[in-house]
């Protein structure tokens, strides 16, 4: 029964310890829900993707160079937290699961640096919005890097997109402010 109350305790504790957002720091969207990919491996469809903006309940895509704010995250690290939305079709579900991968390529003086996050690959749910289906919220996309290092940056971003039957890749080049 004691160890029952101490977990509780402890998550308490952690929460309340974390580096969260600073003065003048935006606020950490609500992550993307995690969920089984549960389809095959042939990806005969291709479908648009695009990657882009949702925290003010639209989605605005990003366009080449535009400037990306930099949040910092719960855990101290500075991060992108994109959201990714993909053509739906008349059949699909209000609700998918969709396995997404997340690439970056910088220019510069970060390109070639090991210590970077080259890739990141989700299993997240997506909700059917008109046309599209949107990321249920934002990936967490952290740099092993300051605020400083990173502001500036620019930094070419690849997203690939796979449902049941189809993927889809888009790539952007934006700068991190």
């Amino acid at each position: 029964m004691r160890s029952c109350l101490l977990l509780p305790a402890f998550s308490l504790l952690a929460s309340l310890s974390g580096c969260g957002p600073v003065d003048g720091e935006p606020s950490i969207p609500a992550e993307a829900s995690d969920c089984p990919a549960l389809f095959g491996e042939d990806f005969t469809e291709t479908r648009a993707v695009d990657i882009g903006d949702a925290s003010s309940g639209t989605f605005v895509p990003y366009a080449d160079g535009a400037s990306v704010r930099l949040i910092l995250g719960n855990q101290g690290s500075m991060m992108i937290t994109p959201w990714v939305q993909v053509e739906a079709l008349p059949g699909d579900a209000e609700e998918t699961c969709h396995v997404v991968r997340l690439a970056n390529e910088f220019e510069g003086p970060l390109a070639d640096d090991p210590r970077g996050l080259a890739a990141a690959q989700f299993n997240v749910q997506f909700i059917k919005t008109g046309p599209f289906l949107v990321s249920d919220g934002a990936f967490y996309h952290p740099f092993a890097w300051d605020r400083e290092t990173l502001e500036g940056q620019k930094l070419g971003l690849t997203v690939t997109v796979r449902g049941d039957g189809y993927e889809g890749k888009k790539g952007v080049g934006i700068v991190l402010e």
